[in-house]
């Protein structure tokens, strides 16, 4: 199936949204084991965080109509794990965006740090133009791949990460009570660099519920484009609302519908 521009740009902004998910954040600190000892002995020393794995639904509006839902799911355990979000058009955005689009990344985690290993995008067509793949070597120091047909090779920053483990590694901050600050992303076949701000407290409605939430903004040198992010400290930081906007204006806006542990 061809795909005209406006179908393309169409991809790529739902692509940039699905990156800022932050839903996977099922990140918790195990309890320490209590161990007989000595009065004077040390305390033990809390285990570093951990990944729990989940199933989320998300809402997605696009220019205030609604565009689909988003699937996100995390699997895998013992410091390796998959996280893929499924994009669910709905309506006529399903003659923008072909049905069946998928992004993955391959991650590994220690619990207080974070690598992508691989990083997948499939548009759902049968043409590659639009699709991603590419192989972080922290071996030696590079990603390499393809993006959209042509040939990728990059030289590796320190903490760098690709659309979806970058907010795996926001939320690997926030369970290391470090607030998220600064993150270089491979987008295709460059090296973005994304800085994250406090922007208060807020309570807000959800499918969930009413939740008590942190709001951080993430923007990049540059550009005009703003992400803000709703997380709740109550559900592990879950990400539980987003707004994407350029010059002012929210061009896509995402709502937790539902969680699955």
């Amino acid at each position: 199936m061809m795909k005209n521009s406006r179908q393309s740009r169409a991809w790529r902004v739902m692509v940039l949204v699905t990156g800022s998910l932050a839903a996977l954040a099922s990140l918790h600190a195990e309890p320490p084991t209590p161990v007989p000892a000595p009065a004077r002995a040390p305390a033990a020393t809390p285990a570093a965080p951990t990944l729990t794995p989940f199933a989320a639904r998300y809402k997605v509006e696009f220019f205030g109509f609604t565009a689909g839902t988003i699937d996100a799911s995390l699997q895998g355990s013992n410091g390796h794990y998959q996280y893929r979000t499924k994009l669910n058009p709905h309506g006529l955005f399903r003659l923008k965006i072909p049905s069946g689009s998928w992004i993955s990344s391959w991650l590994e985690t220690d619990g207080a740090s974070v690598r992508p290993l691989r990083y997948q995008e499939e548009d759902g067509s049968d043409d590659t133009d639009e699709d991603v793949a590419l192989d972080f070597d922290w071996a030696h120091g590079v990603v390499h791949g393809t993006a959209h047909d042509a040939a990728v090779r990059l030289p590796l920053l320190a903490n760098s990460q690709d659309p979806l483990s970058l907010q795996v590694a926001v939320l690997t901050d926030f369970a290391n009570h470090r607030e998220p600050r600064h993150y270089p992303m491979v987008d295709k076949d460059k090296i973005k660099e994304y800085d994250y701000k406090s922007a208060g407290n807020a309570r807000i409605g959800t499918a969930l519920g009413p939740l008590d939430t942190v709001v951080f903004t993430s923007t990049r040198p540059g550009s005009t484009k703003v992400s803000r992010f709703w997380y709740a400290p109550a559900l592990g930081y879950l990400m539980v609302r987003s707004e994407d906007s350029d010059d002012g204006k929210v061009r896509v806006r995402m709502m937790i519908l539902s969680l699955k542990r």
